[in-house]
């Protein structure tokens, strides 16, 4: 396996691990702040992160070497301020895995239509949640009903 790719997956994994912790930890605080149906969706990223992990994993696994994991802990004040590291950390991921693509498509065409095959469906719902963030800052004065 090219170095390269090796390193690149082993930083793509580790930032799946990390994005699986943020998901399941933003599940807890949306769940206790009685948002179900988004505490449903994070824990639905968390599993489709893992599922990412598990397949790089066992493709490095045959032909390199997996390095360290790294870990994260998070704590949010508000609603607001924990879907804005969501967004931000949606983001990062976006710009990692383009990247990583990048790299494959230079270096090999198998890797890049792994990686490609695994993030082919993904769904990124920070503009999603940034147009929600819109319409309640105009909606602000008006009292909209809880679910």
């Amino acid at each position: 396996m090219d170095k390269r790719i090796e390193n690149a997956m082993n930083e793509l994994i580790n930032t799946e691990i990390w994005s699986t912790g943020l998901y399941l930890s933003l599940q807890v605080y949306f769940e206790d702040e009685r948002l179900p149906i988004l505490s449903s969706w994070l824990n639905s990223q968390a599993q489709d992160n893992m599922n990412k992990v598990y397949q790089m994993m066992n493709r490095i696994c045959h032909d390199g070497v997996i390095n360290e994991m790294k870990r994260d802990t998070h704590e949010w004040t508000t609603p607001l301020n924990a879907l804005n590291e969501l967004l931000e950390h949606e983001q990062y991921i976006s710009r990692q895995v383009n990247t990583f693509l990048i790299l494959c498509w230079n270096v090999s065409m198998s890797f890049h239509s792994f990686i490609s095959g695994l993030y082919a469906d993904r769904i990124y719902v920070s503009t999603a949640f940034m147009e929600l963030l819109r319409i309640l800052a105009k909606e602000n004065e008006r009292k909209l009903p809880y679910f």
